[in-house]
């Protein structure tokens, strides 16, 4: 099998199994926060402490920087190994291309404070959500049951995307920085063709473009479409294709 196609499944994989990790992390929260909640003074059955809300705010922060951030970061390491493999997947192709450890950490930090915003975010959302629950008097049950699915729609959608995504731009990048850097001008788009492939992508899979011709096609408008540079956003979101370089000997 040819090294790209390698390469692109084991990325792939690797983000499926972060993907695991970060819900495990998730499901380790949202018991932690519902626990707190256990804790808050009820009066028949409703929230009314408002001291105690707003001391919550600490606690919950606290369970997102243990579970969901601790979780995060241990995942954004493992991108040191994605690089090093697409460093040696490009070897195959060419005999130039080099690996920035710089950039690698740059864009290892980036990635980070992309997904700590969200567990800020969700840190205030879930703070004004206690806050605001017992200054109404909101029966207990129903107010753990908002925090569970705060944990889902507030912070795991849009963490899952953003990690998937995250990987994927992140091992874009540092191919297309390499490939650049070795001089390369054409590019072959490759990647998986089922059930799951976007129209757009189906048009362009296994087919090599010049930069030019690649930017002329993404000029186009779909479904799913980021905003970026092509050979690093693909396809859109949760898109697994990408771009390798095309030099004359390959």
């Amino acid at each position: 099998m040819a090294a790209d196609t390698d390469h692109a499944k084991d990325v792939i994989a690797r983000g499926e199994r972060h993907q695991r990790r970060l819900q495990n992390a998730l499901a380790v929260l949202s018991r932690r926060v519902v626990q707190l909640m256990g804790e808050a003074p009820l009066r028949d059955g409703q929230l009314f402490d408002l001291e105690w809300a707003v001391n919550a705010r600490a606690q919950i922060a606290q369970f997102v920087s243990e579970e969901y951030l601790a979780e995060i970061d241990d995942i954004i390491r493992d991108y040191a190994v994605v690089a090093q493999q697409a460093e040696a997947m490009l070897g195959q192709y060419t005999s130039l291309a080099r690996l920035d450890e710089t950039v690698v950490r740059q864009l290892q930090s980036l990635s980070f404070r992309g997904l700590e915003t969200l567990g800020d975010e969700f840190v205030e959302a879930v703070a004004t959500q206690v806050y605001t629950n017992t200054l109404t008097g909101l029966p207990f049950a129903d107010a753990v049951t908002q925090i569970q699915q705060s944990v889902d729609a507030e912070l795991g959608r849009y963490a899952q995307v953003a990690l998937n995504d995250g990987l994927m731009d992140f091992d874009r990048t540092i191919t297309t920085n390499m490939s650049l850097q070795a001089g390369a001008t054409s590019f072959k788009y490759f990647g998986p063709d089922d059930s799951k492939t976007r129209d757009h992508c189906e048009k362009y899979v296994g087919k090599t473009m010049t930069i030019e011709e690649i930017r002329e096609a993404w000029s186009d408008s779909w479904s799913g479409k980021r905003e970026g540079s092509p050979l690093v956003v693909a396809g859109g979101f949760n898109c697994r294709h990408r771009f390798r370089p095309v030099f004359e000997e390959t």
